[in-house]
């Protein structure tokens, strides 16, 4: 996290740009452009499409199964 809060402060206080905070700090521009643009850092990344799982086949048995449980 005190990375993160490094990045933010010398975007917003010091002015730095993306490529400058990156170089110094070591780092790929595009996650110094994520954290910069990040607002809620309490909300989780979302999940890739390929590992989201579907069961369609069982949507029907749903309810069943949830009060088995």
């Amino acid at each position: 996290m005190d990375k993160i809060h490094d990045i933010r402060f010398r975007f917003f206080v010091k002015g730095e740009n993306i490529s400058q905070i990156a170089d110094a700090l070591h780092l790929d521009w595009k996650t110094v452009q994520k954290y910069v643009d990040m607002a809620d850092f309490n909300k989780p990344a979302p999940k890739p499409a390929s590992e989201q799982r579907f069961c369609p086949k069982l949507d029907p048995y749903k309810p069943t199964i949830d009060k088995w449980l």
